[in-house]
């Protein structure tokens, strides 16, 4: 599975419309191929305040084969004409990756992202952890998904993502499991593999 990030700060006073595009990009998206959409907004941490709108693919070929296709849309070019005309946001990405390890459950709405720096060739010993994760989260209804960059600006990066039903099971799952001897060790094993470096919250956004 690979999956694309597009981010979008709003301008001061424009959050509705930055929003309201976002929504209009994400159905163009989903017309034009995509297997899913989501648009998420993070609540805390790195770019507290910011919309996320993730496309889901089920190979590079297809991710590439909708990107053809929005260059070849109109509508989706009509948006771009009015996002240069009146501006609500700054938009960057897309940023494209693909799944490590881990399976997205479509049912989770709130996510916790942790952004490891890692060198390429501990990636697998990062992966071949996950398992253990998910044998510490069972019972929580929190999981656990690990996406390493295809195209992105920042390529040294992996993302951890814990995602669950709604924000309150994810904080129980945290208290329960994230604060645990055991887990904590993970944590420091994790670390010997990379630098935790960024951190932030996000739920979707209907």
């Amino acid at each position: 599975m690979f999956a694309s990030r597009r981010i979008s700060t709003p301008i001061v006073g424009k959050r509705e419309m930055a929003l309201s595009r976002m929504r209009t990009a994400a159905g163009i998206i989903s017309r034009c191929g995509a297997t899913s959409v989501e648009i998420t907004q993070v609540g805390g941490g790195y770019g507290a305040g910011t919309f996320h709108l993730y496309a889901y693919f089920q190979s590079m070929e297809h991710s590439m084969e909708v990107s053809d296709n929005l260059r070849n849309d109109i509508a989706w070019a009509k948006l771009a004409e009015e996002r240069e005309l009146t501006p609500s946001a700054h938009v960057t990405g897309p940023e494209l990756a693909r799944i490590l390890a881990g399976e997205p459950n479509p049912n989770d709405t709130a996510a916790m992202v942790r952004e490891y720096v890692m060198p390429r060739e501990n990636l697998h010993k990062a992966a071949d952890m996950v398992p253990g994760i998910q044998d510490m989260l069972k019972g929580h209804n929190v999981n656990i998904t690990m996406w390493v960059p295809v195209i992105a600006e920042d390529m040294k990066r992996i993302l951890v993502v814990y995602s669950a039903p709604d924000l309150k099971t994810l904080g129980k799952g945290t208290d329960q499991v994230g604060m645990t001897e055991k887990f904590q060790k993970m944590l420091v094993e994790a670390s010997k593999l990379g630098t935790l470096d960024r951190s932030f919250g996000m739920v979707q956004v209907n």
